[in-house]
């Protein structure tokens, strides 16, 4: 029971921590190319194919983020750091957790496995956002270019 509540209160303190990167991320991203800064996507082909790009890329970064911090709490679990044998072992779990492809190759151990499906919950969710924010912007650069 008591690694059971551990397993929540740690996931809900990583689930907060990746929503606040999300929120954050997404205000500066979309600060940086809201139309009140003279956003007008002209009529051409590379500025919408930039501007969808470095949106991935932007998002992807913070998905990275995200997966980190699964990554380091699992390194910090006594009790889960023994599962992986370096920090890239235990980040790849983690993005193989948080887009919810669950390989099954490496799995925690049986009391900590709940922490693991919090994870996929929230990869889930957040992919999610993101890709409600890009859709959103293909939908402006739509507009923007019928427009004309």
């Amino acid at each position: 029971m008591s690694k059971m509540f551990f397993s929540l209160l740690i996931g809900s303190f990583i689930i907060i921590l990746s929503v606040v990167v999300q929120a954050y991320g997404n205000i500066l991203w979309l600060k940086k190319i809201s139309p009140s800064k003279g956003l007008k996507i002209p009529y051409t082909p590379r500025k919408p194919l930039q501007l969808l790009s470095y949106s991935f890329i932007f998002f992807s970064i913070i998905h990275f983020i995200q997966t980190g911090f699964w990554a380091i709490a699992y390194i910090l679990i006594p009790e889960t750091n023994h599962v992986f044998n370096s920090i890239s072992e235990a980040w790849y779990f983690s993005m193989v957790t948080f887009t919810s492809l669950g390989y099954g190759d490496i799995t925690l151990t049986e009391n900590w496995r709940l922490l693991s499906g919090i994870e996929a919950i929230n990869g889930i969710m957040l992919i999610g956002w993101s890709t409600a924010m890009m859709f959103s912007l293909i939908q402006q650069i739509y507009k923007s270019q019928n427009s004309n």
